[in-house]
């Protein structure tokens, strides 16, 4: 299962050099949060202006901002653990039910031969 989030920052940057030198581009660096069978994965990207999503990594311009983009991406790496943990209890619950009804069907089968 993959499980995609994506969280843009609160400030409007610019990068260059993406088609060419002279061509910039607007648009906010965002984070993507993936839940993979390996674990969660956290990608930086940008999003342009035109809704291009684009590979480049995060421009965070001041420490303040770039503590505060770092506390946005743990809040959204701890939703996908906080998920992930909701839906192992959940698999778990649904296995243990199915193997009472397997129990429960092999011994009413027994009774039955008896």
């Amino acid at each position: 299962m993959t499980d995609n989030t994506m969280t843009t920052e609160n400030q409007t940057t610019s990068a260059q050099g993406v088609a060419s030198a002279e061509t910039p581009i607007q648009g906010r660096s965002v984070f993507i949060v993936e839940t993979t069978a390996q674990g969660i994965a956290v990608q930086t990207a940008f999003a342009t202006e035109d809704g291009r999503v684009l590979q480049l990594p995060a421009l965070f311009p001041d420490l303040d901002y770039a503590y505060a983009q770092i506390d946005e991406m743990r809040r959204l790496v701890g939703q996908h653990f906080a998920k992930a943990a909701q839906i192992g209890v959940q698999v778990i619950a649904s296995q243990m039910a199915q193997q009472q009804a397997n129990t429960q069907a092999a011994a009413e089968s027994v009774e039955k031969s008896d």
